[in-house]
């Protein structure tokens, strides 16, 4: 299709967690008061897109995360993401992948002649997303068949799994490495103490303690002291942390293995050990003579951090695209949220495209207390640019619908998404004056979902939904198709008169019309 003659400015919105589900009970999207969203979407040019699954290039059926959503849209298209492709490697043929891996072989090499241990850091969990129990328990085998002894740091789920779903799958686990007669549990905890972005500075601490000097409770039986934490109310991401029976912390000569499978999962954590002072701690770091992890990291900690496997990657971003184009842009975004750019929507790009500038606002503390998040803030700056007309492209992330629905609090939720329509409204009267475009982009779906069909507990777990696409503001005429989250960036493109590049393989939803052939270029 020809390209269009350009519209500026175009303000694209990105709903985290904004699914689109029919049922109405436990929908969190449907039960928030957002006239303004509903104009847009009820007077607008609007579509659904595909969001999970195969669309965003993970496991058909797939339930979606943010890493593979902005990947998605950054790449225009859907490829085969880091978890995806380590999972396929180390199950493929199982730790026979593994077993000669020079990165791994060095490390065994530097600890085992020193009699240290290896210190095995990652999520038991089946989800896929953050973690995989599977791939703990290959690592622990390899290096326990290797001689080497190794502690293991359980981190355990609660958000991409049901929030007291950690006994089963700590006990499942447990199982699988009774064989490996070097490895054993070391320590317990819930993935907020560190292993999530937003995750509370003393929390963080609490975890340090407990990894590098073992100070804390001690649990004999681990699988009872989680029953012990449920029986107070407490989910899986929750759990504080606890000891095994004998650990004695790090030790010089030890060395870290993180099993992540994103370049932000346990940024927090792990740069924390590397360097506690850089994070705000009084304490040394300890004397490790390796860290790796099983996908390098983003910095920091990452260029301290050798790895396994590299990311997922992929060059000609949307971003990339506008400025090679010359478009000035500005991105906003807050810190809680602020990876989905730098390490997926920019396929892991780490320095600013020309013409590109990058605002994050901080995340406040206790964001179920403050469900506006840093809302407020990033409507602000996007005002102020409509306002100076120096920006053609406006990207804004309105990470509340995803962040509160994680909770599990339905109420807050609530609140959430209605402060986000109200930043909506801001924006939109804005584009109004100007004769620019808004559009609005679900990246996944959460908030739409929030009790358990099965067990009517509080489901925290992102989902498979569609999500919508809206274009408030366009040329007269326009209809779009339907599509997926792939086809995101073509479509803006050719709105802006620019020719996505050949691997931006999605592909534009701008319906052929008449309309549309009288203000093609």
């Amino acid at each position: 299709m020809a390209s269009m003659t350009g519209v500026r400015p175009l303000v694209l919105a990105l709903l985290d967690g904004w699914g689109v589900r029919a049922e109405r009970e436990a929908n969190a999207i449907a039960l928030a008061r957002t006239p303004i969203y509903d104009r847009l979407a009820a007077t607008a040019p609007r579509t659904f897109l595909a969001a999970a699954g195969g669309a965003i290039g993970i496991a058909p059926g797939g339930a979606a995360y943010p890493q593979a959503a902005y990947a998605t849209l950054g790449a225009g298209r859907a490829f085969e993401q880091s978890a995806t492709a380590i999972a396929r490697r180390l199950h493929g043929n199982g730790a026979a992948s593994l077993a000669t891996h020079p990165t791994l072989q060095k490390l065994i090499a530097r600890v085992r002649p020193l009699g240290g241990a290896v210190h095995l850091i990652g999520m038991v969990t089946p989800s896929g997303i953050a973690g995989q129990q599977r791939h703990m328990a290959v690592l622990a085998a390899l290096l326990s068949h290797e001689g080497v002894k190794v502690c293991i740091h359980a981190v355990m789920d609660g958000q991409d799994t049901r929030p007291q779903s950690g006994i089963e799958h700590l006990a499942e686990f447990l199982d699988d490495i009774a064989g490996a007669q070097n490895a054993a549990l070391a320590s317990i905890m819930g993935r907020a103490y560190g292993f999530d972005e937003n995750a509370d500075p003393a929390a963080l601490a609490e975890a340090w303690h407990a990894l590098a000097e073992a100070t804390g409770p001690v649990a004999e039986y681990p699988t009872a002291y989680l029953d012990q934490c449920y029986r107070k109310g407490l989910s899986d991401d929750r759990i504080p942390p606890a000891l095994a029976p004998g650990y004695r912390g790090f030790r010089q000569d030890d060395a870290l293995l993180l099993v992540n499978l994103q370049p932000n999962d346990a940024q927090l954590l792990m740069n924390a050990l590397v360097d506690p002072v850089g994070t705000g701690l009084t304490q040394r770091a300890p004397a490790f003579c390796g860290t790796c992890s099983l996908v390098s990291m983003g910095a920091p900690p990452g260029d301290s951090v050798e790895a396994l496997y590299q990311s997922a990657t992929f060059g000609a971003s949307f971003s990339e695209t506008l400025s090679r184009g010359g478009q000035t842009q500005l991105v906003l975004t807050e810190t809680a949220v602020e990876s989905n750019f730098w390490n997926f929507a920019r396929g892991g790009h780490p320095e600013l495209f020309p013409g590109e500038t990058v605002l994050v606002a901080e995340t406040p503390a206790r964001i179920d207390k403050r469900p506006e998040l840093a809302s407020a803030t990033l409507t602000a700056e996007v005002l102020a640019a409509l306002k100076a007309r120096d920006r053609d492209v406006i990207v804004v992330e309105f990470a509340n619908a995803a962040m509160l629905g994680r909770t599990g609090n339905m109420r807050a939720t609530i609140a959430a998404i209605e402060a986000v329509d109200k930043c909506l409204g801001k924006i939109a009267a804005q584009i109004e004056k100007r004769g620019g475009v808004l559009a609005l982009c679900g990246t996944y779906g959460k908030a739409e979902l929030m009790i358990d069909p099965e067990t009517g507990g509080p489901w925290r777990a992102t989902t498979t939904s569609d999500v919508p696409f809206v274009l408030a503001g366009g040329p007269r005429g326009l209809t779009m198709d339907s599509g997926t989250l792939a086809d995101v960036a073509p479509t803006l493109l050719q709105l802006l008169g620019l020719r996505a590049p050949p691997g931006m393989t999605g592909r534009s939803l701008l319906a052929a019309s008449e309309a549309q052939s009288r203000i093609s270029a």
